[in-house]
């Protein structure tokens, strides 16, 4: 047992300097912003698979992950909220149940979040390289084996020193500055892991669009939204390094002998507390389509679920009928309209003149076939069942559903299939 004393001025009790009092407000203010932030997420999210679970028997693997992420976060979020006793106080007190417990949610919150942002790498290469998903009791199963290893890791420090694991570490609490080892392989080693996995990961799906890109594999309206994407997946390895390497590299700075000033530990903490508002903000503007859908969005949608907000979507349906005409008569004043309608095909109509009696007319007419997009068939299905309402056992009645399809059919309109 190593035996823990306070030998530096690192881990020694202290007062809170007043010029560090604003930074550590700063950090207290960004962690309020990320954990109601993340707890508000989790909420829709909470409602979203519920819901879905009643209507569809069914949720989707990525919304799952995200709920994992969003504990995380709260977690992160909650650990540096807690400085707010601090400055209550005016100083760290280690005998006061906070500091364990900010030392523990200090351990869980930044494994947790490196390890659900990591799984979310892995998810979607998976589904958008590989074309691949993990059954759901496979999926499922992983999810808990990583909440035992995240939970697990940040207990071996609990088991072998109990009471004496979580003191001042700078201007909150965290592992003791003696137990190096303990903080590298349990903390930083990992850390830097899923950084640098993340980095790689993103980078490969990058690379591996790009070409596919140049090689022709997807069509012209595809490519473009294609490199929407692969340009907008540079931003999610960025977000997670930004905000996680300066704290690291920080705490890595104090093992080697060169502790950092109070003033760079409040930045560091600043930005890794931001982990969690930046997180909702990112997925909520990226993956929008996946969190916020009526239906549980379908596991094989892959680059689908991304929504690149700053580029317009081409425009599927509807078209635009051009008329133009001119006088042939030279004595007259050349006149021209133009006309433009919306219609189901894109359509182009040209009146020409050859003489003074002869009118020509031109119709040119452009139809495109495409397959439906996942929000068509959501869109689809939810005006089918406006139609037809529930029977006693709580499922669609046949017989309201063959009468539905008996009026399309009148309709000339194409039902949907059962």
């Amino acid at each position: 047992m190593v035996h823990l004393e306070h030998r530096d001025n690192v881990s020694a009790p202290f007062i809170l300097p007043d010029h560090i009092r604003p930074w550590l407000r700063a950090v207290v203010a960004l962690g309020f912003i990320s954990f109601v932030a993340s707890v508000s997420l989790l909420f829709v999210l909470t409602y979203k698979l519920v819901s879905w679970k009643i209507k569809s028997k069914r949720s989707n693997q990525f919304v799952v992950l995200i709920f994992n992420l969003l504990w995380a976060d709260i977690q992160q979020a909650l650990a540096f909220l807690l400085n707010v006793e601090w400055l209550r106080l005016g100083s760290v007190v280690e005998e006061n149940p906070v500091c364990f417990a900010q030392g523990w949610l200090v351990s869980t919150g930044d494994i947790g979040s490196g390890i659900w942002c990591f799984a979310i790498a892995l998810h979607t290469f998976a589904s958008v390289i590989l074309d691949f998903r993990l059954k759901p009791r496979y999926f499922y199963l992983t999810i808990i084996m990583l909440w035992v290893f995240i939970l697990g890791i940040s207990s071996i420090g609990i088991a072998l020193h109990a009471d004496k694991l979580y003191v001042r570490s700078g201007i909150w609490c965290w592992i003791h500055q003696d137990l190096k080892d303990l903080r590298l392989w349990t903390h930083y080693v990992w850390i830097f892991i899923f950084e640098f996995g993340n980095v790689l990961i993103y980078a490969t799906i990058y690379t591996i669009l790009l070409h596919r890109m140049r090689h022709g594999y997807y069509s012209t309206e595809e490519a473009k939204r294609v490199k929407s994407i692969s340009n907008l997946m540079v931003a999610y390895p960025l977000v997670y390094v930004v905000c996680t390497i300066p704290l690291a590299s920080a705490r890595m700075a104090s093992m080697s002998g060169n502790p950092p000033s109070l003033t760079r530990l409040c930045l560091s903490g600043a930005m890794i507390t931001s982990n969690g508002w930046l997180d909702v903000l990112l997925y909520t503007c990226t993956r929008r389509i996946m969190i916020f859908s009526d239906e549980p969005p379908s596991d094989d949608n892959g680059l689908d679920t991304f929504a690149t907000f700053w580029v317009e979507k081409p425009r599927r349906f509807g078209g635009e009928c051009t008329v133009e005409a001119i006088h042939s008569n030279a004595r007259a004043k050349r006149g021209r309209s133009r006309v433009s309608l919306p219609l189901g095909s894109e359509s182009l109509d040209d009146l020409c003149g050859f003489s003074s009696k002869d009118i020509k007319l031109v119709t040119t007419t452009q139809v495109t076939s495409e397959p439906a997009q996942p929000e068509d068939y959501e869109e689809m299905e939810a005006e089918a069942r406006k139609g037809r309402p529930r029977s006693p056992m709580g499922r669609w009645s046949d017989e309201t559903y063959e009468g539905r399809n008996l009026s399309l059919k009148e309709l000339g309109i194409a039902h949907l299939p059962r």
